[in-house]
């Protein structure tokens, strides 16, 4: 009986270390995927916001991008959008002299509320905060 119990112990744990332990093959036409993904939003993340605008200009399913991000263990590809306006952002406010209002209008934003309250989530502080806590 225990070496019974010994031997499903031992194929439960062997199971598990597979499913995380699983290395996944290279694909290159999935990897060029994720790269041409992320030159597109370096490209237009001014004017487009949602994984479906992207997936349209790689003839792909929004769920097909998500899954191809997932198995690479990347970031969801609406939380790389968000993280590249949030840096164009950031770089605005270091580096030039733009009103937050005018920052908001840059990035494609109709309420410079509505960025001041996406600038919080994404930073932690408020515009106004964060161009003080890093004035040069």
């Amino acid at each position: 009986m225990l070496q019974m119990l010994l031997k499903r112990l031992i194929i439960i744990c062997t199971r598990l270390a597979k499913e995380q332990l699983t290395l996944k093959k290279l694909n290159n036409e999935q990897i060029d995927l994720v790269r041409r993904f992320n030159v597109l939003v370096d490209e237009h993340f001014k004017t487009k916001r949602k994984v479906s605008d992207y997936a349209d200009l790689l003839f792909k399913s929004p769920k097909t991008l998500s899954n191809i991000f997932a198995l690479y263990n990347q970031s969801s590809p609406q939380q790389i959008i968000l993280s590249r306006i949030a840096l164009e952002a950031k770089r605005l406010i270091n580096y030039t002299d733009k009103q937050n209002q005018e920052i908001a209008y840059d990035l494609g934003f109709n309420d410079p509320a509505h960025f001041s309250s996406f600038f919080k989530k994404m930073t932690n502080y408020s515009p106004t905060k964060y161009r003080e806590l890093h004035k040069n």
